[in-house]
């Protein structure tokens, strides 16, 4: 055989093995890839599951402000916020008027300082 025809030959086998070089290393990257997805996922569903806990949480702190709501905030109008919310609707600043799909941590915030007695500034002042 002629010597380009081996040197044509020796090109074409180094070729090849840097594809195969690049193929292994796209293989380690998929799994790596694959991994991440998972540990993302499983990340979500811990957000997911704190965020239920917490706004369980705030759900509970304001069945127990419920009462004192009643004896103190404008009843009328914290009734229609908290109706609004219960029908999964936004209440709070950022969102006000759209749908919910979720709890939202600052409706439950803002329900839950509305939820809580006056204080009498002025019984403050004079001590």
């Amino acid at each position: 055989m002629p010597p380009a025809v081996k040197r044509g030959d020796s090109l074409v086998q180094g070729l090849f093995k840097r594809i195969k070089e690049i193929e292994a290393k796209l293989h380690s990257l998929m799994a790596e890839m694959q991994e991440l997805k998972h540990e993302i996922r499983e990340a979500d569903e811990e957000n997911v599951r704190l965020r239920n806990e917490l706004a369980a949480f705030y759900r509970a702190d304001l069945a127990n402000g419920a009462a004192s709501e009643a004896e103190g905030k404008s009843g009328a109008a914290f009734s229609n916020l908290l109706e609004l919310y219960d029908q999964a609707f936004h209440i709070c600043n950022l969102y006000f008027g759209r749908r919910r799909s979720g709890e939202c941590l600052f409706c439950m915030a803002f329900l839950r300082k509305e939820a809580e007695p006056p204080t009498d500034k002025k019984v403050e002042e004079s001590n």
